[in-house]
C-alpha cells in the first residue's frame, strides 16, 4: 500500500530492529528478573513514570520526569524513547503508549504535510503462581525520520511527534505523561 499510513508504518517497523538491539544490549550482563510484590489492600500513590531517551549516534542518554516537555531530534539521527513505569508498592497493572506524528516533505517550493496516528503499544503484566505482580514495565519507540516518509527527490521538512503514556497500578492508581519531540530539518 502506498498511502501515507502504510509508509509511516514501514517507517516505524524500520526503527524496531534498532530498538531491539538497544534493548538487547542493555540487558546483557543484567539478566536479573524484575522484582515482584503482592497486591496490597490499598495504596494512595500512582505509579511513577519517566521518559528515557537514548541518541544512537552520540550515545547520549537523558531522562524526563515532567509532563509535557519537549526534546529536539536532528534529521538523520535515531533516538530510542522508553516509557519506564515503576510502582514498588502496588505493581504495574498496565502501560500504554500512543501518539501522533505530523511532518512536512518539501521539493522546489512545494510542501506536502502529513499527519498520522501512531499504533498504540500496550503491556499488561499478570499475576505469577505466587500471586505477585511486577513492579516495573516499559515500552519503547524508535524515532528516526530524516528522508524516510517522503517521496523520492523530496526532502524532510521537519515536524512534531507527540507521545502519550498511561499507566495503572493494581489498586487503581493512574498516571499519564506526554512527551513532544521536535523533528528538525
Amino acid at each position: 500500500m502506498l498511502d501515507g499510513k502504510a509508509r509511516h508504518s514501514y517507517l516505524v517497523r524500520l526503527g524496531l530492529p534498532g530498538s531491539i538491539v538497544v534493548l538487547g544490549l542493555s540487558l546483557i550482563g543484567c539478566p536479573q528478573p524484575i522484582p515482584r510484590v503482592s497486591i496490597p489492600g490499598s495504596d494512595a500513590s500512582p505509579p511513577t513514570m519517566a521518559w528515557q531517551t537514548y541518541n544512537m549516534v552520540t550515545k547520549e542518554r537523558g531522562e524526563i520526569m515532567k509532563d509535557g516537555q519537549s526534546i529536539d531530534v536532528p534529521s538523520g539521527e535515531q533516538y530510542v524513547v522508553t516509557l519506564a513505569v515503576e510502582d514498588l508498592n502496588s505493581g504495574v497493572k498496565d502501560v500504554t503508549m500512543s501518539g501522533n506524528v505530523q511532518y512536512a516533505c518539501e521539493q522546489g517550493g512545494q510542501v506536502e504535510n502529513k499527519k498520522f496516528p501512531l499504533e498504540t503499544q500496550q503491556t499488561k503484566p499478570t499475576l505469577d503462581q505466587e500471586n505477585k505482580v511486577p513492579v516495573r514495565a516499559a515500552l519503547v519507540y524508535a524515532v528516526e525520520f530524516g528522508k524516510m516518509g517522503c517521496k523520492e527527490n523530496w526532502t524532510f521538512g521537519g515536524g512534531k511527534l507527540s507521545l502519550v503514556g498511561k499507566a495503572h497500578n493494581f489498586v487503581g492508581g493512574a498516571e499519564k505523561r506526554t512527551l513532544h519531540v521536535n523533528l528538525k530539518k
